[in-house]
Formats: C-alpha cells, structure tokens, sequence
C-alpha cells in the first residue's frame, strides 16, 4: 500500500493556484481586486431634482447668515466706535481734529476707512502730515503734525494771521503768538487759509534777519513793513528804522546779508543803536550809508555824509505804488 500524501504540504501551499479574480498579493492581504472597487465608486447615484433644491437652499441659508453677521458687525454696538484718540496736536484742540476727520459721529470701526480721514485733515491749513488707524473692537487713533507759525502777517490794517515758514497763511492770529515776527503788508483783501501772501524766500530771510540781529547789533527786530512796491522796512524795538529798499527779485533777496552786514560795519564806525534820537539807518546802498536822527544831533558824524541836508529834518514817506520805479 502506497503511502498517502497530504495535501497541505510546504510546497503545494506556496505554488497553489489563488482563486479566479483574485490575484496573489490581494488573496494575502484579504481585499477585493483595484479593479472592482474603482468599478463600485464610480457607480454614483444620479442627482435629483430634490437634491439640487436641498443644495441651493443650504447656499442660501448660508449667505443669511454672512449677511446677519455683516449687519451685527456694522450696525450693532459690539464694533460701534467709542474712542477717538489724537495725538500730536498743537494748535487745534482734539475737538477740532475729530470735526476735520468727520468722526464726529462716527459708526462701526469696520466703516472708517483711514486713507479718506487723512485726506479730509490735510485739507486743513494747519495739517502738514496725519495718519489713522483703526484698533478692534471700538478705537480709531489719529496722529497729526501740525505747522508751526512763524510769523505774523496783517495786510494794511486788517486782522493778523498766522504764517507758516512755506508763506502759506494757517489761520487767524492767536494770543500765544506773541514774539513772532511781525509783518505787515501792503492793503489787499483779507488773506485767504491756505494760500501763500507772500514770497517763501523772503519770508525766510525776513525771519533769519530777526533772529540774527540781536547778537548783531544789539536791537531786536519789532516788525517789517513791505509796501506795494515791494520796499522793505525794519522797525526795531527803540523805533526807529532800517530802509533796504526793494525786496523783489533773487538779486535783491540776496543782497540783503550785505545791507544787514553794513549795519554792524556802522555801529562799529560809531553809530550808537541806543541813541533815542536815531530815526532811521538807509542802507539801500551798503557801500553808501546814511543816517539820520530827531533832532540832528549838533555834533557831525563820519556815517552821516552821505545823508542830504533835509534828510534829518522830514521823516521818511513810505513809497505808494503810484511813486514805484
């Protein structure tokens, strides 16, 4: 009798056939061939009717919503503006600043749009640079750099206003002003905030002579006096006067630091700036000074032979603009 083979041998279970539709490695692992199960997915279920009003309905569901929370955020009091922050003004009270940047009423934080804020303030004179930001959930802050006057300008006998050192009129004249230069003008209309009155380089060089004269000559400038005809006049703190005559053109802007340099060059000639019968000191000509005082002084001065006989005698005209040459 033969003897019986198993049928489980070592090597009939490593070289046994796997069963139809299934190859070896996916018999090991126990799973169903890529094959078919691609096949199952792709066999998706046709949509309705039904299912595409279930999906616009869950779209419109959703944009309700977005626009509840728009609604909440821009009309509720969570992101309503409570606090207007300014800083770095001056001049201009923080009332003031808030009316310029239309925030006197202000709505949600998210309805501030800070590009068109620091437009509305750079429309005000006083505003020379301004940003604004805007904090989560309620505060807006503004920051601001203002002009700083540095002069006076009245023109004829209207009211004072303030000048920035670009010549560009800020605003009306106010009691801190006082100790800025003081310059009047020829009559004209009122000036207009905003708008320049006068020459920028002569504004300049009208305030570098203030602040120069004192370690000069000793005097300290009161004002300057500029006629239609563009004649230049300093009037010093004692009262009496330094004529420069025309002030118009580049060449006569640069002349000046010669005609307030002959002024030291007189003084230290002899000329005494403290003198209380001093009128006037004529340096239209630097190379050819005159000097004249109230009442003549009975001694002759070295300074005083270019002055004509009458000089000391009449007081000097400013020139009006029917006598401009």
């Amino acid at each position: 009798m033969s003897p019986r083979r198993s049928l489980h041998t070592r090597d009939h279970g490593r070289h046994a056939a796997p069963p139809p539709g299934l190859s070896r490695k996916r018999r090991a692992r126990g799973g169903a061939p890529a094959g078919r199960i691609r096949a199952l997915w792709s066999r998706r279920r046709p949509r309705t009717a039904g299912d595409r009003r279930r999906g616009r309905g869950g779209s419109l569901l959703l944009l309700l919503a977005e626009v509840g929370l728009l609604v909440v955020l821009l009309a509720g009091p969570i992101c309503h503006v409570a606090r207007v922050q300014v800083l770095g003004n001056r001049r201009l009270t923080a009332a003031q600043v808030v009316a310029l940047a239309g925030l006197e009423r202000p709505g949600s934080v998210f309805m501030v749009n800070p590009e068109a804020v620091g437009r509305r303030l750079l429309a005000s004179p006083w505003v020379r640079t301004a940003s604004v930001s805007t904090a989560l959930p309620d505060r807006v802050t503004i920051r601001v750099e203002e002009w700083r006057p540095v002069a006076v300008y009245r023109a004829g006998a209207g009211r004072p206003y303030d000048l920035s050192d670009q010549a560009v009129v800020l605003g009306l004249a106010g009691a801190d002003d006082a100790g800025l230069l003081e310059v009047d003008g020829p009559p004209q209309p009122a000036p207009r905030p905003g708008r320049p009155v006068m020459d920028r380089e002569l504004l300049v060089a009208l305030v570098n002579v203030q602040r120069q004269l004192p370690a000069l000559i000793g005097q300290r400038a009161r004002s300057f006096t500029i006629d239609a005809c563009g004649n230049l006049t300093l009037v010093v703190a004692r009262g009496w006067q330094v004529q420069f005559g025309r002030a118009l053109t580049p060449e006569e802007l640069a002349a000046l630091s010669q005609k307030v340099a002959a002024l030291h060059q007189l003084q230290a000639a002899g000329v005494n700036y403290d003198d209380p019968r001093l009128r006037y000191v004529n340096v239209m000509n630097p190379n050819a000074v005159a000097v004249a005082d109230w009442p003549p002084a009975a001694r002759d001065r070295p300074s005083r032979a270019s002055v004509p006989a009458s000089a000391g005698a009449a007081a000097p005209l400013l020139v009006t603009s029917s006598t401009c040459h």
